[in-house]
């Protein structure tokens, strides 16, 4: 198994939980989405995976592990994992991006520490990729600076920078979020085309369903911190159990909604499912959490769920 996560619980540092328990796991060659808006917990998630939590957030519960090494104890084994067999492509470019080093130095990073190459070594090796990247590798673009280049250089140079060691796991935490929409789909077609060659295994954390069902097979609905609805995208789309998951097939198809609001902060959030403000199906019994109906890989948690269509 490249990626295994059993009950992650993530906490402020008083108490208030903001996301969890969470399960999930990610063979070889999977392309996994994990789907929900602002606040749901995406990418606290990935920042626990590779132990940058934010100040005043801590684990309180659950495992983590890639490659069967535990990714939540810090340690040399973990160290060796991050940026070489594990990746990541952040959000934000600029801030992924040392402002202080050149396309080169940027290139040659990991490399150097993973790999023990010079800069000279690096940049020989990662031609080729920098160049299916559409990237150019002529010494003056090699010497600019981030603010130098364009939004997509800027993200491919992210995606180079992940890809420079070979991984074998590429965590995608919304990268194509400050990319026109033109750019943004030459970038997902660019990253499907090195899945499929280099049989890499993905999570790709989004907000947008019609990303999510063009990049992955899988899918995991979050809201308010906690997993609502996981399962083949297929199956998600055409019959989604919980009335949140519909709610987002809707959007995605341009239809309008059937709730209105907002997600409540965390210490705001109800007990029980969380999306029960803005659900119209819900109950009194909806304050009691039910287990899994199957299992977190392909089920949903709903005390009402929706009916599938026959």
């Amino acid at each position: 198994m490249v990626l295994r996560i059993d009950d992650l619980i993530l906490r402020r540092a008083g108490g208030v939980c903001l996301l969890g328990p969470l399960s999930l796991t990610l063979a070889p060659g999977d392309r996994l989405g994990l789907l929900g808006e602002s606040g749901s917990g995406k990418s606290l998630l990935i920042q626990a995976l590779f132990g940058v939590l934010p100040p005043g957030v801590v684990q309180s519960g659950g495992t983590l592990s890639a490659f069967g090494i535990p990714m939540d104890v810090p340690g040399p084994r973990r160290d060796a994992l991050r940026g070489a067999r594990l990746a990541w492509v952040p959000q934000d470019p600029l801030q992924g991006l040392n402002p202080l080093l050149t396309v080169a130095e940027h290139l040659a990073l990991l490399p150097g520490i993973h790999r023990k190459e010079s800069r000279r070594e690096a940049l020989a090796r990662l031609a080729p990729l920098v160049a299916r990247l559409g990237l150019p590798s002529d010494p003056a673009f090699l010497d600019r600076f981030p603010h130098q280049l364009s939004g997509g250089q800027r993200q491919r140079l992210c995606l180079a920078m992940a890809l420079s060691c070979d991984p074998e796991l590429l965590i995608l935490d919304e990268p194509t979020t400050a990319l026109d929409p033109l750019v943004q789909r030459a970038f997902l077609d660019l990253v499907l085309d090195l899945q499929r060659e280099r049989g890499l295994g993905f999570l790709w954390i989004t907000h947008d369903l019609a990303l999510a069902s063009a990049a992955c097979d899988r899918l995991l609905v979050l809201y308010g911190g906690q997993p609502l609805e996981a399962g083949p995208i297929g199956n998600l789309l055409s019959a989604p159990r919980h009335p949140y998951t519909a709610r987002l097939v809707e959007a995605a198809r341009r239809q309008p909604s059937m709730e209105a609001g907002f997600l409540p902060a965390p210490e705001d959030r109800p007990e029980g499912c969380p999306y029960q403000p803005r659900c119209a199906f819900r109950q009194a019994s909806c304050t009691t959490w039910k287990p899994w109906r199957n299992t977190p890989e392909a089920g949903f948690r709903c005390e009402h769920p929706l009916q599938i269509p026959n």
